[in-house]
């Protein structure tokens, strides 16, 4: 195998190019770094559309578990291996501490048409990608598994976000909705649009779990768009003291995710 030790060569400038959002979309990928989220790429191997792995040897072998992935992805036959250079790896990313392995995949398409009697979470503008990690994190802890997200929400495949989720993101399906009234597909599919506000004084308590569910989150600093109040089925908030004005999205989005994971698991 030949080791990729220049800037300028093809598959640098490519990987490099996955750190911005219009590379991205342009190429329709983007990558996952560290050593268990790799793992479990390759366990999902059939299910998962990569086009290639990239690894440093130096980096990878001196994290914990390296060598044994090493020797996995050495034995690879249906998947490109490219190995780089240690210094040309770190240049690649914008991680501080690599482990020195990353997998580049497609970015999967999924249907709207295609979705299951499960509860959904709607993300409206909702822009700090740490808390879009948190919320995927949580979806993957409570039995939710997809994801809608309006025009201006920020790009879950970017790299902060994409390691905020810890590795969720492969258990998710993420559609990006182009118009709100794509919404009305999952009315007629039988959903009800539970929208969070402070403005309300209807609690989530009140939501009945014998319904399926699309649950809004809002924009950190401005809440779910009037236009989505509008054909919102519930608008409800969650009790807390009055001595705090509001809670983080990603705090939010865990709480009722929770809620609803409680009351609908012991059906």
């Amino acid at each position: 195998m030949e080791l990729i030790v220049s800037k300028s060569n093809d598959n640098v400038k490519f990987i490099r190019s996955l750190n911005e959002k219009k590379y991205r979309t342009k190429y329709n990928a983007f990558y996952l770094e560290g050593v268990k989220v790799t793992n479990e790429i390759l366990d999902k191997n059939e299910a998962i559309d990569i086009l290639f792995i990239a690894y440093s040897k130096s980096l990878l072998i001196s994290t914990n578990g390296g060598q044994a992935l090493l020797d996995r992805i050495s034995s690879l036959k249906n998947v490109k291996v490219l190995e780089f250079e240690e210094n040309i790896f770190k240049y690649m990313t914008d991680t501080v501490n690599t482990q020195g392995i990353l997998v580049v995949m497609k970015i999967p398409k999924y249907s709207l048409e295609n979705e299951e009697n499960k509860n959904i979470i709607l993300l409206d503008k909702v822009q700090d990608l740490g808390n879009i990690g948190t919320i995927i994190r949580s979806c993957n802890a409570f039995g939710v598994d997809t994801i809608l997200c309006t025009s201006g929400t920020a790009d879950v495949y970017s790299p902060k976000a994409v390691r905020a989720t810890m590795g969720g993101i492969l258990n998710v399906k993420i559609i990006y909705l182009d118009d709100i009234e794509k919404l009305n597909l999952f009315k007629k599919m039988g959903y009800k649009i539970a929208t969070t506000s402070l403005k309300t004084q209807n609690s989530i308590d009140s939501i009945d779990y014998n319904n399926k569910y699309i649950f809004v989150m809002g924009n950190e600093a401005n809440g779910v768009s009037k236009e989505i109040i509008d054909i919102s089925d519930f608008v409800v908030k969650i009790p807390m003291s009055e001595k705090i004005e509001s809670l983080n999205v990603g705090v939010a989005t865990s709480i009722i995710l929770y809620e609803q994971y409680k009351k609908t698991s012991r059906k």
